[in-house]
């Protein structure tokens, strides 16, 4: 019997990326998708109820504001190994796309289990493109940072950053077996467990879609200032490009903030003969793909192809 792979996000007024979000992680192989949405307010809710009644997703609103005495990602894990039967367990954000390298999803998998491997440790790059126009994130951003900017602690606590936030390190993000996970770490970026070992990923990679519209990311960073609000009890350096966002928007600096994550032809060039970026299309293929496969089954419609027929 094949293991039962769950993929595990809390969505927040992410409605621009949540289908292709979702539907890429079910094209891959993942058998269900676990989702706990903190009070959106966008589309976000129609594009989950329009998922949970196909039967490939679950979701509920995240029941308190206040985290606490309420462990939201732990909650979300536990449901997936008691009510789902889940065997390996995946925790990425809406924005982040698990990408396999060579072998498909479950291959790795399986041969990661008989490896005695309980957790994988996936790397994450920012991707980023031209200033956003209307299009999506994931058609336009095709620019991939492969090397990050060096930071200290001490800058990004401080939010004195020597480069554009988009070329800071994106932590890693992880698979796991459901039956080894004891917790995840601040974040959701590392995972303890009861067993096994853990694995640095060679066979995965994530792509991460950060910035994809200002409207967007001023509700992000609203959000932000209201989940502080709610939980001041978190440490300084917890989340602390929430916090510099915060800051930013304080002085009115948002948008010079927003249009600085971004790559003009001319420096993309540049940063790829230097080896910094790559050009990934991964995502935009297979939207590509995707919309080509409809337009053949609109084309090929019977009562399409008549009316076609009938006018030539």
């Amino acid at each position: 019997m094949k293991d039962k792979i769950v993929l595990l996000t809390h969505p927040i007024d992410q409605g621009d990326i949540l289908k292709d979000y979702i539907q890429w992680h079910l094209d891959l192989g993942v058998d269900l998708i676990l989702a706990q949405d903190s009070n959106s307010s966008d589309n976000t809710h129609e594009v989950l109820d329009d998922f949970s009644r196909r039967g490939h997703l679950r979701w509920f609103p995240i029941p308190v504001k206040n985290f606490l005495h309420y462990r939201p990602t732990e909650t979300l894990a536990q449901i997936a190994r008691e009510r789902y039967y889940a065997d390996w367990v995946i925790l990425t954000d809406v924005d982040e796309f698990l990408c396999p390298l060579g072998d498909d999803l479950r291959t790795v998998l399986q041969r990661a289990r008989t490896e005695n491997i309980s957790a994988i440790r996936v790397p994450c790059f920012n991707m980023t493109g031209p200033l956003m126009t209307k299009k999506r994130a994931t058609r336009t951003q095709i620019l991939r940072i492969d090397r990050a900017v060096p930071t200290t602690f001490e800058q990004l606590v401080s939010g004195d950053l020597p480069s554009p936030f988009i070329f800071v390190q994106h932590p890693p993000k992880t698979i796991v077996r459901a039956d080894a996970l004891d917790e995840y770490a601040p974040g959701g970026h590392d995972v303890k467990t009861t067993w096994g070992n853990i694995s640095e990923s060679s066979e995965f990679r994530i792509l991460h879609f950060p910035m994809r519209g200002f409207d967007k990311f001023e509700q992000k960073v609203r959000n932000a200032i209201a989940f502080f609000q709610a939980n001041d009890h978190y440490e300084d350096w917890w989340a602390w490009h929430w916090r510099r966002w915060i800051r930013f928007y304080e002085a009115g600096r948002l948008r010079e903030e927003y249009e600085n994550q971004f790559i003009s032809a001319a420096r993309a060039e540049e940063l790829i003969s230097q080896g910094i970026c790559s050009i990934d299309r991964t995502i935009a293929d297979w939207i590509d793909n995707k919309n080509k496969s409809v337009i053949y089954r609109l084309n090929n419609w019977g009562p399409m192809a008549r009316l076609r027929r009938s006018l030539v």
